[in-house]
């Protein structure tokens, strides 16, 4: 590479860093664009209500308010074969099918305690494919709410850069 081209690829780096901040900092979640889903918008929102009846709103914030539905439909899209992706949509569709016979009423508009009665049934029951979908979602979930903000920073007392490194230190032999 001749000197003067270096010199060239070195100003227009120097010139993208100093623009990326400004770049960067206009982002935002309306900005950015949508997410894929491997669901449907109808099983897709019955998953955020799954998601949200595993981990309610209480004195600590919920599933909602962290955005763990988001977070577990990214990691079905993004990091689960078809498979086990349509395997979790028949499962919902069968959560929907199974509110309706026993409440007459859609997954969505139930009270909490009875979305967590029937979420329990599909844990303890005898079908393994809704059994082992339920799980992930569950296991998706827990994993969601651990790794957030919140909890990393108010319980874990997480640090970005924790403490100061000594790299020379004495040592005795």
């Amino acid at each position: 590479m001749q000197r003067r081209q270096a010199i060239q690829h070195l100003a227009a780096l120097a010139g993208g860093l100093l623009a990326l901040p400004a770049w960067a900092k206009g982002w935002t979640a309306q900005t950015l664009p949508a997410v894929p889903t491997a669901f449907r918008p109808a099983d897709q929102q019955l998953l955020h209500r799954v998601v949200e009846a595993i981990l309610p709103e209480s004195s600590i914030p919920g599933a909602k308010t962290l955005g763990i539905p988001a977070f577990v439909d990214l990691m079905l899209a993004d990091c689960y074969e078809k498979k086990v992706q349509d395997q979790v949509a028949s499962t919902l569709q069968q959560l929907e099918q199974l509110a309706r016979e026993r409440f007459s009423l859609p997954f969505a508009d139930l009270p909490l305690v009875h979305q967590q009665v029937l979420l329990l049934y599909i844990e303890q029951g005898d079908d393994p494919v809704m059994r082992d979908s339920y799980g992930l979602i569950k296991q998706l979930s827990i994993q969601g709410f651990t790794s957030s903000e919140y909890v990393q920073t108010t319980y874990l007392e997480y640090e970005m850069a924790p403490a100061h490194y000594y790299g020379c230190v004495p040592v005795k032999p």
